[in-house]
């Protein structure tokens, strides 16, 4: 276990072995909005830290905007940040993005998941109906401003009440006469309904139209639409899913009764990676049952990140569009814990087999512990021991590597926990192995009786093996020649120290000088763990 003068701390609480949890958990804005990335960093003696932080950011088409060599601002509280104006036409989607503090050199290198999503959907939170009662209020308080001011000034002084004489003023008038009256509502109804062709959607306004409520229902993605007519529209909300799978749609439509009822025709969607190229043109969904359908798309390969599906559907003669923005992992892991290989504490060794299951090569960034219960998860200071680190591995190929952990106090029933990831996803992969660490402690022996030959083989209590190789061509510190150089050929050391010979483990007599002395636990000592 290296130790150094300075460890940086970031205080995080990481959901360990959660699938989906920082898709879920990311930071959400809209186009032309500003991201803040940040945490507050300390070292081993939680002294707030103001250098040595840098942040990178990436676009979801995979274009660096942000060099990962990029400082960021910190202050005298340790809190580091970076903050990043988006521009108004930025690519939706989820922006890969990392901080890292420290170096490999000082031994406390971090690197932390700071990705965020940039949504259209969160540019307007105003709603229809408050945009309509806002225009209402200002024209009905422009209508009273004109009548005001162009209301007869002895109207105005003869009553309290603006309109109280305004009737009477206009029916008394002297040159409006009866047959006058009689020909106002048809003179009136010719100049408006002769003079141009109304429709609902071309009312012959200075600029525009009307809409209808089919334009207002389709103007958002949405995975539910209502139509006017009473009927419902509903997309299944997929969530998440890697290459070499198959990404699911189901579609269902009820009517005003909530009934279950077939479309006009069968629906078609278009399915859009996160790079904006479409990977599915017009793909026709499959009738299942009354007012449902599916389409299955199998994902052979893909770019990660933000995927779109939009479904086209006519119901009741009107056509209505869903979609669902899902997320794609390119760079899959797939982790496997394969055999507890050294139980004996304090060091607890694990070999342990990370495979990439995508099809692009990547970083693959690893965390491991051992904790006391089955479910208590990596982090949150109750670890009985963790370590992280990273990996390079080819698409399609995978690693083995040999994880030791060193502060493990007791014997007793423990677990061993590792999670990976690619560096660019937001998946991780698992895996969990129980074990019962052991203490390796031997028994001292029993001091001879009396005449019983000076101390003879010593060691009565050592856990002795019988050699298999001439003692003469052995020189090694594995007394019990199980391949390990560990705390038990120690505790059998020990067991024959400065014992007269003969042994009966003669191996614990490493340079064949009769004795069992400070040069064979020399050589013990620099044959450890080799």
């Amino acid at each position: 276990m290296i130790c150094t003068n300075k460890i940086i701390l970031l205080f995080l609480v990481f959901s360990f072995f959660a699938v989906d949890f920082a898709y879920a958990g990311y930071q959400k804005i809209a186009p032309g909005d500003t991201v803040t990335l940040g945490e507050f960093v300390f070292d081993d003696n939680f002294v707030a830290t103001t250098t040595d932080c840098w942040v990178g950011i990436t676009t979801p088409l995979n274009v660096e905007i942000v060099p990962s060599t990029t400082p960021m601002t910190a202050n005298n509280d340790g809190w580091h940040y970076y903050d990043y104006p988006t521009v108004a036409d930025a690519p939706s989607g989820t922006w890969p993005s990392i901080m890292i503090c420290g170096s490999v050199a000082r031994g406390d290198l971090v690197i932390v998941d700071k990705s965020f999503i940039v949504d259209w959907s969160v540019v307007s939170t105003s709603t229809i109906k408050e945009v309509v009662d806002e225009s209402l209020t200002v024209a009905t308080s422009s209508l009273a401003a004109v009548i005001n001011a162009n209301t007869d000034a002895a109207v105005l002084t003869a009553s309290s009440s603006l309109f109280a004489t305004l009737p009477a003023s206009i029916w008394s008038f002297s040159s409006r006469t009866l047959t006058s009256f009689g020909t106002l509502v048809a003179d009136t109804a010719s100049a408006v309904w002769t003079a141009i062709t109304r429709t609902l959607t071309g009312a012959g306004l200075d600029s525009g139209s009307l809409a209808t409520q089919s334009y207002i229902d389709t103007a958002t993605s949405t995975l539910t639409a209502k139509i006017q007519s009473g009927y419902t529209v509903t997309l299944s909300d997929f969530g998440a899913t890697t290459v070499n799978t198959a990404y699911k749609a189901k579609l269902q439509v009820l009517n005003y009764a909530a009934v279950p009822t077939d479309a006009d025709s069968l629906p078609t969607l278009t399915i859009t990676d996160s790079a904006g190229t479409v990977q599915v043109p017009a793909g026709e969904m499959t009738w299942d049952s009354a007012g449902t359908y599916y389409y299955s798309y199998s994902i052979v390969s893909g770019v990660g990140g933000v995927w779109e599906t939009v479904v086209s559907v006519v119901v009741n003669g009107e056509t209505v569009k869903v979609n669902d923005y899902w997320n794609l992992s390119s760079s899959p892991a797939d982790v496997q814990i394969i055999e507890i290989t050294d139980k004996v504490i304090p060091e607890i060794t694990a070999n342990v087999r990370i495979d990439n299951m995508g099809t692009s090569a990547s970083d693959f960034y690893y965390v491991y512990c051992i904790v006391s219960s089955d479910n208590n998860l990596c982090g949150g200071n109750d670890d009985v021991d963790s370590g992280s680190d990273t990996s390079y591995i080819n698409a399609g190929s995978f690693i083995n590597i040999s994880l030791t952990l060193d502060e493990v106090p007791t014997a007793g029933t423990y677990w061993f926990k590792v999670k990976a990831r690619a560096l660019a996803e937001t998946n991780w992969a698992a895996s969990t192995k129980q074990f019962v660490a052991e203490s390796g402690t031997v028994t001292p022996p029993a001091s001879p009786p009396s005449g019983g030959g000076g101390g003879g083989g010593g060691g009565g209590g050592a856990a002795v093996i019988p050699p298999t190789v001439p003692v003469a061509s052995y020189n090694s510190s594995d007394f019990n020649m199980d391949s390990k150089v560990n705390s038990v050929d120690f505790s059998i050391l020990l067991a024959f120290w400065q014992k007269q010979p003969p042994f009966k483990n003669p191996l614990v007599d490493i340079n064949k000088d009769g004795k069992v002395d400070s040069v064979d636990f020399s050589i013990l000592l620099y044959q450890w763990k080799k």
